[in-house]
């Protein structure tokens, strides 16, 4: 929990700058808290209709991939097959490292994979069809500025 850089998912471990990397074991229990509210909204919503937004989710962002990323250089690393895709779609280009910087000061919030892909964590219960749409509409027009 204290590492650095937690999604890099490497070997070895890179202690946090300041109070950050001072966190380790049990995660705090007041932040534990929002997640029995979480278990509730699963039990109401049902797994079978979380799993058909899910799908209906990265099925629109695949649409906008298509017709605006693909285009652009970007190749698609996730399965398009239903029954091999969950919840998240991997993008991948050249210089998205720096773009996933650009995305977060514009309040786009994905997940960058060394060495080149971009993780759209697309939860059911909480990400709207608008949401996805402005999310790749802004990365759209930052690639559309890159040089090739």
């Amino acid at each position: 929990m204290g590492h650095a850089e937690p999604f890099v998912m490497g070997p070895g471990y890179r202690r946090s700058a300041g109070m950050r990397g001072f966190l380790t074991g049990t995660p705090p229990i007041l932040a534990m808290v929002p997640l029995r509210v979480g278990i509730a909204l699963l039990a109401e919503a049902g797994i079978d209709s979380v799993r058909e937004k899910s799908l209906a989710l990265t099925d629109f962002a695949l649409e906008l991939i298509d017709a605006w990323l693909i285009p652009l250089g970007v190749q698609l690393a996730s399965p398009r097959d239903h029954a091999h895709r969950g919840g998240h779609l991997t993008i991948r280009r050249a210089g998205f490292d720096r773009v996933n910087a650009q995305l977060w000061e514009r309040g786009v919030i994905p997940d960058y994979r060394a060495p080149e892909g971009i993780r759209l964590g697309l939860s059911p219960l909480s990400t709207t069809f608008t949401e996805v749409a402005v999310a790749l509409s802004e990365l759209h027009a930052l690639l559309a500025d890159l040089p090739d």
